[in-house]
């Protein structure tokens, strides 16, 4: 079967890369970028728990009540790597219907409370499920460290959520949602220069876009690059499924020799799209309201077959961190297109990339000298992580008081900020998956940190008539402004419960003796060796008598690590 790989047409380029849609009156549009996030995914989903109650009860309330401000808020993109891919894919899921909210009266029971975002992050991924040797029995292949069967598990519960159906007016339609991913097979290009020359080149960064429609939309047009998605009794084509939804959100999280890598497919026309902005030439100008950009054309010449080229890319991937652990390009583009920009005044500003970012704060350098093996290891792991996480134009447009199109919630307790605020950043932030307390505490922080920024933060300037549509009553102001800055308004009001106090568990110290971990530990790498060797006789013998050394080094080991990092949090 043929695929059509011809350049697309200018005017088609135009539309989806170049252009700056319109942005309706009194409207203010929004995208998320959800970075990594390994275990303090729990504070990430919290920020969006409660933001998707602070959406819903202001909307609601202002369909009533006219005294409530009358703009308009719309959700139109989420973007999200590694941990946040799957908080993204799991909100995607979610945002069709009623879900309970959270906060410190739920019960902290084991049975689940019907709320996704809570439910994974707090409940379904936890130590000693990902320890469970159950995916190294009969003569099964090692894959990753952990057991990737929880990841798997808790994705299928959350594609399959269901429940009462529920319209959000401030959804847009469609919302798009990007995952980001490393492919490892890569995406091959190829370059060409004068007199016939060329230089072969691949490219491990990759992405997915889905286009979500909710009950009862109608929605707008679909890009040629991504793939559709919706709900029982859509009218338009899906070529997709939740199913190979969850697939690419188990893939972007898919943390690399620690869970399983994924295999994934996918349309290789959307290939045909990798638009980049382009420097104008001074030999031949664009013409006027026009831009110049350049198509990258992947050389599938290696997948021919017959001549012809499938029509879908198999590719092995892992997770999207280890390429664009902050995905904020992808999100601003689809908000504004390849070569706008979206204004950024206090007075002007229309739209918003808001990152959640559980590690913003200081960072710790790596090893200046040599060190141990595992040392070195964890050492190119952070510097792989840190290298993608940030742009230094993102952080310092973020960080500018004067920029009203960038803003950032990262956690914030008392004095403390960043990642030393939550309970789950030790170890490389895996440690909050060995006690559903830190995951818990932080998922509270989260929402009580989106509360205040809310409140106080995510704000406009009053005579932004763009949004607002005029000025607010003095008796709007001291309702919803009382704690914004003077001469500023919140984008989003805070109604009914949403503008009362998020109230934390106690810093959960002493909720962790690691040692309930240490059997499962030894279990697990006995069984890693013991797989590792299987089939092989002159091996296996040694690799048994190896093991039982192997599971007690590496089980002592990872128990210092963890006292280690309780001490440093004060959690012991």
């Amino acid at each position: 079967m043929s695929v059509n790989l011809d350049d697309p047409l200018p005017p088609e380029i135009d539309k989806w890369f170049l252009q700056d849609a319109e942005v309706p009156a009194n409207t203010f549009e929004i995208a998320l970028v959800l970075g990594g996030t390994v275990s303090a995914g729990a504070y990430t989903a919290g920020v969006v728990d409660f933001l998707i109650e602070a959406l819903d009860a202001w909307t609601e309330r202002r369909a009533v009540d006219a005294s409530v401000p009358q703009h308009n808020v719309v959700l139109r993109v989420i973007t999200g790597t590694s941990g946040g891919g799957v908080i993204a894919a799991t909100a995607a899921r979610m945002l069709n219907y009623e879900i309970p909210h959270i906060g410190k009266s739920t019960p902290i029971g084991k049975g689940l409370t019907g709320n996704p975002l809570y439910d994974v992050w707090v409940k379904q991924l936890t130590l000693d499920r990902f320890l469970d040797t159950s995916d190294l029995r009969e003569g099964k292949e090692l894959v990753s460290v952990l057991n990737g069967t929880p990841i798997d598990e808790a994705t299928k519960s959350t594609i399959q959520f269901t429940g009462k159906p529920k319209q959000r007016a401030w959804i847009a339609a469609p919302l798009r949602v990007i995952l980001t991913l490393t492919n490892l097979s890569g995406i091959p290009f190829k370059a060409a220069f004068n007199d016939g020359l060329g230089e072969s080149y691949v490219d491990h960064a990759d992405y997915i876009k889905f286009a979500v429609v909710y009950s009862r939309q109608q929605p707008g047009e679909f890009r040629p690059d991504e793939l559709t998605l919706g709900f029982s009794g859509a009218a338009f084509p899906q070529p997709s499924s939740w199913s190979d939804f969850g697939e690419f959100a188990k893939a972007t999280a898919a943390f690399p020799i620690g869970f399983p890598p994924r295999r994934l497919k996918k349309p290789i026309q959307h290939y045909r799209y990798r638009v980049v902005a382009a420097l104008p030439s001074d030999r031949d100008p664009p013409p006027p309201g026009w831009y110049p950009y350049t198509l990258l054309t992947p050389d599938w010449s290696a997948l021919e077959i017959d001549g012809d080229v499938p029509p879908t890319y198999e590719f092995l991937c892992v997770d999207g961190g280890a390429t664009d652990n902050e995905p904020i390009q992808l999100a601003r583009t689809a908000l504004c297109g390849l070569v706008q920009r979206n204004p950024r005044t206090g007075d002007q500003a229309k739209r918003a990339v808001v990152l959640i970012d559980p590690f913003a704060g200081q960072a710790d350098l790596g090893p200046s000298g040599l060190s141990s093996f595992a040392a070195a290891f964890g050492a190119v792991s952070n510097a792989l992580i840190e290298q993608t996480r940030y742009d230094s134009r993102d952080l310092l447009l973020a960080a500018d008081g004067e920029v009203f199109s960038r803003f950032m919630i990262t956690p914030q307790n008392g004095n403390v900020s960043g990642g030393a605020a939550i309970a789950s950043s030790g170890l490389g932030a895996f440690i909050g998956f060995a006690c559903a307390d830190y995951t818990r505490y932080d998922y509270l922080l989260g929402r009580k940190n989106c509360r205040d920024f809310l409140r106080k933060y995510f704000v406009l300037k009053e005579n932004n008539d763009l949004v607002f549509g005029g000025r607010w009553t003095e008796e709007q102001k001291t309702l919803f402004a009382k704690d914004a800055e003077p001469g500023m308004q919140p984008i989003i009001p805070l109604v009914g419960t949403c503008a009362d106090e998020q109230d934390l568990d106690a810093w959960p110290s002493g909720k962790l003796d690691p040692e309930i971990y240490r059997a499962a530990i030894r279990d697990r790498f006995r069984a890693i060796a013991e797989a590792e060797t299987s089939g092989k006789p002159l091996l296996s013998v040694l690799g048994r008598l190896g093991a039982a050394s192997f599971q007690y080094q590496v089980g002592d080991y990872v128990i210092d690590l963890i006292n280690t990092s309780l001490r440093d949090a004060k959690l012991d």
